[in-house]
C-alpha cells in the first residue's frame, strides 16, 4: 500500500477573468482545518496543505486519492480560485493531475486504477 504522496502546486489562470486569485494562507487556515478535522484526519495534514499552497510542494502521508479528496474539497469551499496539484504516490505508476476552476474540477489524470490502495 502507498501511504506518501508527493504534491506539486500551481495557480491556473482563470479564462473569464484572465488572472487568478490567491489563496490567503494565514486568513483561511481555520476553513482549511475544519476540511481536515471533516476528514478525521490528523491535524499535520492541515499544516501540509498550508505548506503546499505556500510553497508549492508538500509530502502528505496519505494515499493519492485522499489527496484529491481533500483538494476538491479546498476548490469547492474556495470557489474564485483557479489552481492545480500534480501528484505521485510510492507506486511508479501512482501518478495525477488535478485541475480546478470555479469550485469544480476541470482536468483529471490518473492514478491508475488499483494502483496505491
Amino acid at each position: 500500500m502507498s501511504w506518501w504522496t508527493f504534491v506539486d502546486f500551481a495557480y491556473v489562470d482563470s479564462e473569464e477573468s484572465g488572472s487568478t486569485a490567491a489563496f490567503d494562507v494565514a486568513r483561511i487556515r481555520t476553513e482549511i482545518e475544519a476540511i481536515v478535522s471533516d476528514e478525521k484526519l490528523h491535524s499535520d495534514v492541515a499544516k501540509d496543505i498550508c505548506d503546499l499552497l505556500a510553497g508549492g510542494r508538500a509530502d502528505f502521508k496519505l494515499n493519492s486519492f485522499a489527496v484529491i479528496e481533500l483538494f476538491s474539497k479546498l476548490a469547492f469551499s474556495f470557489p474564485r480560485i483557479s489552481f492545480a496539484i500534480r501528484g505521485r504516490g510510492e507506486d511508479i505508476r501512482d501518478i495525477w493531475v488535478r485541475e480546478y476552476s470555479d469550485g469544480r474540477n476541470t482536468f483529471a489524470f490518473g492514478p491508475p486504477e488499483g494502483v496505491g490502495i
